[in-house]
């Protein structure tokens, strides 16, 4: 039978839920004052910048913090030492090289296909790489079971992010751009306090740029690409079809709706950031593993994800009309769709680290976000015309069935387990009792 550390394990998970409860609560305290300070067209724009940085970090970042987080369980710490050098270096000339290239021309490009201001792409950039510099700090922060630390990183984050674009927005009487410069701001502080972790607390960080960890970093990220690219397509191009087919304002709906499953994302981030390290500690000891009830254990986890994700959507619809300004009620459609969505995306986590865990991310390149995406592209503008703005949340849904699948079936060549096994030995334990 597998022994789990209850008290290591939950008091973990413990710090991680408060701290994202903590991060969680307090953009949700503030509905009431953006959506009385903001309009839905504001919240479209920023919901757009959204779509735009997290396809900037995708090129900026090449997928590092999978691969700084799995190197922290091996022994060369010189290797460690390049990757994180190298990963960092890489980010800012990536970054530059884009700047260049908005220069060119491609700017304009951009903000045609995307609905949003070309003078702002830049600010845009500048947050893609804050966000890298802060994600590959905070995953070897969740490798190294540093939890108190990754917390403290993230809700600094947080107090600064919201706190200046409060000021900006209800003090200063700002539109959307009070809420990015709040963002550009905070984040710029954490980026860093990550840059000094690295290189003076943990002492990972040189002027040296390896192309033995660049090739790593290839070899790793690559391949993800397209995996992340259609995680992208699922979360975000809904909110371009939206634009397009609807109005920026849907598009700012469908982003409140999207920020008020923020409790259920944050139990189930606050889980995951747990449950990796614990599950690669896990099967780097095949000797010590009991495997069908590993299984069994991630299988229940599993439903009880999708029960939550139903429960929380039903629950949210019906609190809606007391959080948000009665510009924001035609949110609640929204709601329940991306609640089950979110539940969906916390089964993938939990196959999904098992194939970064064997480094054969390959697997997942074209039969997890990729098929994904293919589902959002072709369902969300049949379904926003078929039903109305709300088929973009459906078709989100639609996508993340669809990428959980493929993820399940990655794992089960990435890492075979018994999976078989453990779901007769439930199937028996439901008889007898």
């Amino acid at each position: 039978m597998i022994r789990v550390k209850i008290p290591t394990f939950f008091r973990n998970s413990g710090i991680y839920f408060f701290g994202s409860f903590a991060n969680g609560l307090l953009p949700l305290a503030l509905v009431p004052v953006f959506t009385r300070c903001l309009s839905p067209e504001d919240y479209g724009l920023v919901a757009t910048s959204s779509v735009l940085l997290n396809i900037f970090v995708i090129l900026q970042g090449l997928n590092a913090y999978g691969l700084i987080a799995r190197e922290h369980f091996s022994t060369d710490e010189d290797a460690q030492r390049r990757l994180i050098s190298t990963s960092t270096w890489l980010a800012f000339l990536v970054t530059a090289g884009l700047f260049a290239a908005f220069s060119a021309g491609l700017g304009t490009w951009v903000g045609r296909w995307s609905e949003f201001p070309v003078s702002w792409l830049p600010a845009v950039l500048v947050l893609g790489l804050l966000s890298v510099l802060q994600g590959n700090y905070q995953a070897l922060l969740q490798a190294r079971k540093e939890p108190w630390r990754f917390v403290g990183n993230q809700t600094l984050g947080s107090v600064l992010n919201l706190g200046l674009s409060v000021w900006l927005v209800a003090g200063l009487g700002w539109d959307w751009r009070g809420r990015m410069w709040g963002q550009i701001l905070g984040g710029g502080v954490v980026a860093l306090v990550c840059l000094a972790g690295f290189a003076f607390r943990l002492k990972l960080l040189r002027f040296r740029f390896s192309l033995r960890s660049l090739r790593e970093l290839a070899h790793f990220g690559i391949p993800l690409i397209p995996h992340v690219l259609g995680g992208w397509v699922m979360t975000m191009s809904a909110r371009l079809y939206l634009n397009h087919m609807a109005s920026v304002a849907e598009t700012g709906l469908f982003s409140l709706a999207f920020n008020l499953t923020a409790p259920l994302n944050m139990v189930i981030g606050a889980l995951h950031k747990t449950y990796y390290p614990w599950l690669f500690e896990k099967l780097s000891k095949p000797d010590q593993l009991d495997a069908v009830a590993l299984c069994r254990m991630l299988l229940l986890a599993a439903v009880g994800l999708l029960i939550a994700g139903v429960a929380f959507g039903l629950a949210a619809v019906l609190v809606l009309p007391y959080i948000a300004g009665p510009k924001f009620h035609d949110a609640g459609p929204y709601i329940f769709w991306l609640s089950l969505t979110m539940a969906f995306s916390g089964v993938y986590f939990i196959f999904g680290s098992i194939v970064v865990y064997s480094k054969r991310t390959a697997l997942m390149a074209w039969r997890a976000d990729f098929l994904g995406g293919i589902v959002v592209l072709v369902s969300c503008p049949l379904l926003i015309h078929a039903i109305g703005p709300v088929g973009a949340a459906v078709s989100n849904c639609l996508g993340y069935v669809a990428t959980t699948i493929g993820c399940i079936t990655a794992a089960r060549i990435a890492h075979p387990l018994p999976w078989k096994a453990a779901i007769f030995s439930l199937a028996r334990r439901r008889k007898e009792v």
